[in-house]
């Protein structure tokens, strides 16, 4: 189960990588190195496929973590932890991205605020839960 952690990660980290192809493509719709950055299109694609990978490890590291509960703690697959239940926003912030890119078709600006704003979620989810929420997964205080 130490897989956990390490998918937790590379979940994060593409999450943080669509985060900076979304800054590209505001800074190139506003004209900003619009001679230094790729198309619009491309910086939109890249987006979505990153976002595309983390979400598929997240959600793998979110199932390891839950069968790691019930190895470590015993009978509960989940427990309402302030790091699960921020996990768990996170997820949701990703699945209603993915839903209306694939049913509405979004794309563009739009897209592009929405994934800074997953990486604000998502980097409380990873940083702040520790430090300013109590819990399993809590490590220190600030």
């Amino acid at each position: 189960m130490k897989i956990h952690v390490p998918t937790n990660f590379i979940g994060y980290g593409t999450f943080a990588l669509s985060a900076m192809v979304a800054v590209a493509y505001l800074l190139r719709s506003c004209g900003y190195l619009a001679g230094r950055l790729p198309a619009l299109e491309v910086l939109d694609d890249v987006m979505y496929k990153a976002i595309v990978v983390g979400f598929t490890f997240f959600t793998i590291a979110i199932i390891l973590g839950a069968l790691w509960a019930v190895e470590a703690c015993g009978g509960y697959y989940w427990s309402w932890d302030s790091k699960e239940t921020w996990a768990l926003i996170v997820w949701l912030n990703y699945v209603a991205w993915l839903h209306m890119r694939f049913m509405k078709g979004l794309r563009g600006q739009v897209a592009a605020w929405w994934a800074l704003i997953g990486l604000l979620v998502t980097t409380f989810a990873f940083l702040g839960v520790n430090m300013f929420l109590s819990g399993l997964h809590s490590y220190g205080e600030l």
